[in-house]
């Protein structure tokens, strides 16, 4: 029976997701291999490399491989030294950038004395993201959707090969907000309570800051075109309706350009992400790695590969008023939000309904005139995930927001 090589894992290493039913595998062989992923560019700066291995289609844990030698070295001697930081992922020593006038080999000697190398590879020529564009679109299966599109100048007169990352924030406003909190003086009977202004700091003003990263592999080329020139690549979609783009939006938008043999790699890594291709004959195992063991090419695989390329970046900021003025969907569901509970401080028996709802619920509206005269609670409230939304990220401006 045919080995299968572990999907799962390379799906976690290389960001790609992807919904699909539990299947049960009974008695299915399973080989530890090397996995790697090393990506070296032209920035001036500490580069990293993960090393783990291959682990069962039923475990939950990943394995970083530990105390391994990793170096890398380049064509006129110099080696660039690696050490490791975290289980599993090693820094070089020094700060570094790919040079065009050099190639470089990748070299690693685990634990247990295996060694393993690269093949050369060389940096390719870089390329500038002219700018990124938002529009709305339309699909007859997906519906309405802003799409975010690239365009790129190379300077390759034979084209190039290029692949995008990115990472995306989003601002979300609250369902309902009030800038009151209710302060509890005392928790036992006689209860008591009142309200205060919020800290800004803490409880920020009615907005979050969400942050996520690109999870498919976004690859193209220019080799085919008459000019090394991206035209409207889209490197994202969102549907419209989406609050992703209800507010405000930016994309840091990473450009990396390949040299034929890591576009190759990225091409087939791409077809083994989709779901439908797992249970074909050729398995995941078969995409070609440019890293091999020196002592057994044939049996010792390893996953992953070494990538040189140059990168450049570039970020952009969308308002979604910009574009449109159609109604988005909040993040939660308003209905949910509908009903304003007024408890009691005390119900006479002991208990404060008040105290026991703002487990769940938080202040909206200011105190009645008459605040504090029974009968009925003076504080209106509303389900927390209504009237704050810092469950889904930070009530804290990134550093590079800008409005």
């Amino acid at each position: 029976m045919k080995k299968i090589k572990i999907l799962l894992y390379l799906t976690i290493i290389t960001g790609i997701g992807g919904c699909i039913e539990q299947v049960e595998f009974d008695n299915v062989s399973f080989d530890t291999n090397l996995v790697v992923k090393a990506i070296i560019t032209n920035e001036i700066k500490q580069h990293t490399i993960e090393l783990s291995r291959t682990i069962p289609i039923d475990s939950t844990e990943l394995s970083p491989e530990k105390s391994a030698f990793v170096a890398l070295v380049d064509n006129v001697g110099t080696t660039y030294n690696f050490t490791e930081t975290e289980d599993g992922i090693y820094t070089s020593v020094n700060s570094f950038g790919a040079d065009p006038a050099r190639s470089y080999t990748l070299s690693i000697q685990t634990s247990n004395g295996q060694r393993y190398n690269s093949t050369t590879e060389k940096l390719p020529e870089d390329s500038n993201i002219d700018d990124i564009r938002a529009s709305v679109e339309n699909d007859d299966i997906e519906g309405p959707f802003i799409a975010f599109k690239v365009n790129a100048t190379g300077n390759s007169t034979d084209g190039s090969y290029y692949r995008y990352e990115y990472d995306e924030t989003y601002k979300i406003k609250s369902f309902v907000w009030s800038p009151f909190r209710i302060r509890v003086l005392s928790n036992i009977s006689p209860y008591n309570f009142d309200y205060i202004p919020k800290d800004p700091d803490i409880y920020g003003e009615g907005f979050c800051y969400t942050s996520d990263t690109s999870n498919s592999i976004l690859i193209t080329e220019t080799k085919t075109l008459s000019q090394d020139q991206v035209s409207g690549f889209t490197v994202r979609k969102v549907p419209l309706q989406s609050y992703i783009v209800g507010q405000r939006y930016s994309i840091l938008l990473k450009q990396y350009v390949l040299n034929q043999n890591t576009y190759d790699y990225y091409t087939l890594l791409d077809k083994f992400s989709d779901p439908s291709d797992i249970f074909t004959q050729t398995q995941v195992g078969n995409i070609p790695s440019n890293i091999t063991s020196e002592t057994n090419p044939t049996t010792d695989l390893v996953i992953g590969f070494f990538e040189v390329s140059s990168i450049t970046s570039k970020r952009f900021f969308f308002n979604r008023t910009d574009i449109t003025d159609a109604y988005y969907d909040n993040y939660t569901d308003s209905s949910l939000c509908d009903e304003f509970p007024r408890p009691l401080f005390n119900d006479g028996f002991g208990n404060s309904p008040l105290l026991e709802l703002l487990e769940t619920h938080i202040f909206y509206d200011a105190p009645p005139v008459g605040f504090g005269s029974p009968p009925g609670g003076p504080y209106e409230l509303i389900l927390k995930q209504c009237g704050d939304c810092s469950h889904l990220g930070s009530v804290k401006e990134p550093d590079f927001w800008i409005e």
